[in-house]
């Protein structure tokens, strides 16, 4: 029987990922599905962001499973519990979008700190009136960013070479303090970032702490006039409270790439909460995404085929 790997996740062409696996040395056939696999010959399932509903039994019904892929940075749609019970590695792709991510999340804030998306849409009811949603000056905006992995780190650079002034808050940054001051970056607690971002912008992966981090007293604590930026989970953020906040003004403003549920119902009320823009979860895409998610995969089936440790490591066996 030849091992398959089995793909749920349509953007990763399966030629890529075929000539990639073999240019590691691992003959095996790669499908496409789009329900849930089982049965033997299966060694590795990599699964989309899109993909919902995948549960500990599904890896029941896979006994050759070796490994179990989030083909994203975020991994909450996995079983990453069962998966660790049952002795597979689980990884995470790291490193393929965070150029295009950061690019993203600082259009976002520009736009947000510059008024393009409020003034573009008076202009095209019939307005013409800087007054309608005045543009604020970029440099020495406060820039305050929760969690600061790759992403974060590469916004802001982006961000300082703009002007900006950057705080970081979040986990091991404690001994980081005199390098990240010597690059312009100051550490703070979690509710001074809060008290002194003219900008917050979410840089965390979801997890049942971070579900619900910017609730109502949260966004209370932001400065009045201030702006939220969210392209890591819709599940951060309270979209009841951040409504509130933006229809009782105050908040000017929020851009947000993720959403609780995606894609919203066309009667969902987030798509008319006042002064905030959405975009289609697309801050990770850029054409060469596809390929670099197709190699980084193929790797991490040969890593774990030949005994060696794959990258974007979740769990692993005995971990």
């Amino acid at each position: 029987m030849t091992d398959r790997v089995v793909v749920l996740d349509d953007f990763i062409p399966a030629d890529a990922l075929s000539d990639s696996l073999a240019a590691a040395g691992i003959s095996a056939d790669v499908v496409h599905q789009s329900e849930f696999p089982s049965g033997p010959g299966i060694i590795a399932l990599l699964v989309g962001p899109e993909t919902t509903g995948l549960e500990p039994r599904h890896l029941s019904d896979l006994p050759d499973l070796r490994l179990l892929s989030a083909t994203s940075a975020g991994y909450d749609h996995l079983p990453v519990s069962a998966a660790h019970e049952r002795g597979l590695w689980v990884t995470r792709a790291v490193d393929y979008c965070t150029e295009e991510v950061a690019d993203h999340a600082l259009a976002l804030t520009l736009g947000l700190l510059r008024s393009t998306h409020t003034l573009d849409r008076s202009v095209h009811a019939g307005g013409w009136d800087v007054t309608a949603a005045p543009p604020r000056r970029i440099a020495g905006t406060v820039l305050g960013l929760y969690g600061f992995g790759r992403i974060a780190g590469a916004f802001a650079l982006r961000a300082r070479a703009v002007g900006m002034t950057v705080l970081v808050s979040g986990r091991g940054l404690g001994d980081r303090v005199g390098e990240l001051a010597a690059e312009g970056i100051e550490v703070v607690g979690f509710e001074d970032l809060l008290r002194r971002s003219d900008v917050l912008s979410l840089h965390v992966p979801l997890t049942p702490e971070t579900q619900g981090l910017i609730d109502a007293r949260a966004l209370s604590t932001l400065k009045r006039g201030g702006y939220l930026v969210n392209v890591s989970r819709g599940g951060l953020v309270d979209h009841d409270a951040l409504g509130a906040a933006l229809r009782g003004g105050h908040l000017a403003g929020a851009a947000v790439d993720v959403l609780p549920n995606e894609p919203p119902a066309q009667d969902d009320p987030i798509l008319h909460i006042p002064n905030l823009v959405i975009t289609p979860h697309a801050a990770w895409y850029s054409p060469q995404v596809a390929h670099t998610l197709a190699q980084q995969s193929a790797r991490n089936v040969a890593a774990v085929l030949t005994g060696a440790s794959p990258v974007g490591v979740v769990a692993a066996p005995g971990m």
